[in-house]
Formats: C-alpha cells, sequence, structure tokens
C-alpha cells in the first residue's frame, strides 16, 4: 500500500531583533537561560575574531546566561578550539566545547565501540578518540603502492580490526584514502561515521575550500552507504546536556550563521534561533528559504536576525572589555 502525503507549505517569518525597541529586547534577553554559538562565522573567521563578539559574548555571560561553543569544525580537538577562544578574549572552557570530532567520539563509546577506527580526517578525530580511549589508525600521506591505482588496490593491506570509518574535513582527501575507506566500508560490519555534511567553506567571495559534506558524499556514492552524521544539524552532538538537565530546549537559545547546519540544529532540539549576517548566510538567503515550496524548509528559517552579534552588546546590563 502506497501513501501520497499533500503538499504542505508552512510559512514562517524571521523578525529583524534591531527593528525592535530597547525595553522589548531587554524582554526577550530574559526568554533564555542558555546560549549556544557556532563559532567560524560567528564568532570569528577562520582565525580573526570579529569585532565586538569576545566584549558581547561575556557580557551575556556576566548577565548569567550559560554559553556554549557547538563548532562542526573537526580538524582540531576541543582543547585546541577553547584554547583558540581564549586567546580571543572569550571566557570558555574547554568543556563547554561542542565539536562534531568530540561527537562523533562519543558515539563510539556510548556503542561500547572496542575495535580501530580508519580515519579519513584530521588530528582533531584522532585526538577526541583517544580521549575516550578509542584506538585509531595512524594517518597521513600512503605511498602508491605499484604503478596504478588498480595495482594498489590488489596490494593494500587492510586491518582486521578496524570497524569503524571516521570522515570529516581532511586537506589531503585522494583517491587513495577514499579507495581504502571504501575496501573497509565494503564489509557491512564496519560503520560508518560523518563528522559533518558542510558543503563548503568560503575564503573570498567567489571562492571555498571543499567542506566535510564534500569528501562524505564521494566515500557515500562509492559505497551505497549512508553515513550517521555526529554534528549539526543532528541534535545528538547537545543530546548528553539535553539528557543531564544542562540545557533545557525551551530556555536555549541557538546563535547561528548558516541555515541548513545552525538554524536547522536550533529546530532539530527545539531551540529559539538568530541568525546574524557575519557568516555564509543571510537575509537575501532567508528570503529564498521562505519562498520555497519544499515542505520541510520553513524548518531553517530563524526566528530572528541581526546582521552582528556584537549589535546586541548596547542592550546588555553587563558589560566587559
Amino acid at each position: 500500500m502506497s501513501f501520497v502525503m499533500p503538499s504542505i507549505v508552512i510559512k514562517k517569518g524571521v523578525c529583524q531583533l534591531l527593528a525592535l525597541n530597547k525595553f522589548s529586547i531587554q524582554q526577550w534577553l530574559k526568554t533564555f537561560d542558555t546560549i549556544i554559538f557556532d563559532a567560524d562565522g560567528v564568532l570569528w573567521r577562520r582565525e580573526d575574531v570579529i569585532e565586538g563578539t569576545p566584549e558581547t559574548f561575556n557580557a551575556l555571560r556576566a548577565m548569567g546566561k550559560n554559553c556554549f561553543i557547538c563548532t562542526n569544525h573537526s580538524a582540531k580537538s576541543t582543547a585546541e578550539l577553547s584554547s583558540k577562544a581564549q586567546k580571543m578574549g572569550f571566557l570558555i572552557s574547554t568543556n563547554e566545547i561542542l565539536s562534531s570530532s568530540m561527537a562523533l567520539a562519543r558515539h563510539l563509546k556510548e556503542r561500547n565501540f572496542k575495535r580501530k577506527v580508519f580515519i579519513v580526517g584530521e588530528q582533531g578525530i584522532a585526538d577526541e578518540l583517544k580521549a575516550v580511549g578509542i584506538e585509531s589508525l595512524p594517518f597521513g600521506e600512503e605511498p602508491l603502492l605499484g604503478s596504478s591505482l588498480r595495482e594498489h588496490l590488489q596490494l593494500m593491506k587492510l586491518d582486521q580490526d578496524v570497524g569503524a570509518v571516521a570522515v570529516g574535513v581532511d586537506s589531503n582527501f585522494n583517491m587513495l584514502k577514499m579507495s581504502k575507506a571504501c575496501c573497509y566500508l565494503n564489509d557491512q560490519r564496519v560503520l560508518f561515521l560523518a563528522t559533518n555534511r558542510d558543503r563548503a567553506f568560503p575564503v573570498n567571495p567567489g571562492r571555498a575550500t571543499p567542506g566535510a559534506g564534500v569528501m562524505v558524499a564521494a566515500i557515500q556514492a562509492a559505497t551505497n552507504r549512508k553515513p550517521f552524521t555526529c554534528g549539526k544539524p543532528n541534535a545528538f552532538i547537545c543530546l548528553h546536556l539535553i539528557r543531564e538537565g544542562i540545557i533545557k530546549p525551551d530556555r536555549t537559545l541557538m546563535v547561528g550563521d548558516t541555515l541548513y547546519t545552525d538554524i536547522q540544529f536550533g529546530y532539530n532540539c527545539g531551540f529559539q534561533t538568530l541568525l546574524v549576517g557575519t557568516g555564509i548566510n543571510s537575509l537575501k538567503d532567508v528570503e529564498k528559504v521562505q519562498k520555497s515550496q519544499h515542505p520541510m524548509m520553513y524548518q531553517q528559517v530563524p526566528d530572528l536576525y541581526v546582521p552582528k552579534l556584537a549589535d546586541l552588546l548596547k542592550f546588555l546590563s553587563s558589560r566587559n572589555g
């Protein structure tokens, strides 16, 4: 028996926060106790802090807000990410960093995983796995065995103790690494995990570097297997905090710059959502989503919008810095 779902288009509006008066904004600030910030595009751009964001972040903390940084960036460990944030002036500790590589390691730990992991990615994944006692294979550039990829695959040795393939952003992604991952995943007992599915990261106008989603999609297409994605927009990345009562969804604000990861993540978790215009998406992108005929695209429409996070600073009762 087949079912035909009716086409349902739900219209959802976005409030431009700065269009409200000071009293309304201060009342809005009382509607949440916890704030989860995306990192790149919200607090900083690659290695450069966005002006005014440390002061705004710290002032919100001084008001008593619980603050977390939640990033799909998997190349660095949570310790490295917290160190980066602290050097930029953010008052944050390592246990307040939520990363996709940390979520991947936690997923395996919760499964009581005892085998090895083959990584297509960077050191951050290996560091987070090691932190929970899970062994990963050494990774890096592998020399070509023989004179062709076909010969390489015939000569290549596979570790029989590998029980999972973890895929994240990889600056050294190539056919040899992808082929080895696919060989492991031919065994249906081997888990296929992705840190995230981010498509690209802008460098300059009109130029971008491929994101983890590119590597994941290539391996998914070659193996015809769908991975479990550990990072945003999957609520799993913060599910442990919700279960422990540290985060109460109806009293939490998600601040992000990307609709299909950050805002979708906020929707999936039941958080209030705020889009900032300092990263990937803009109000024009929101308008396109609102006009979409896809019945689920309304989930990517934010509740609120500000051009930059620092625009909130003048409304905060406690200002640091």
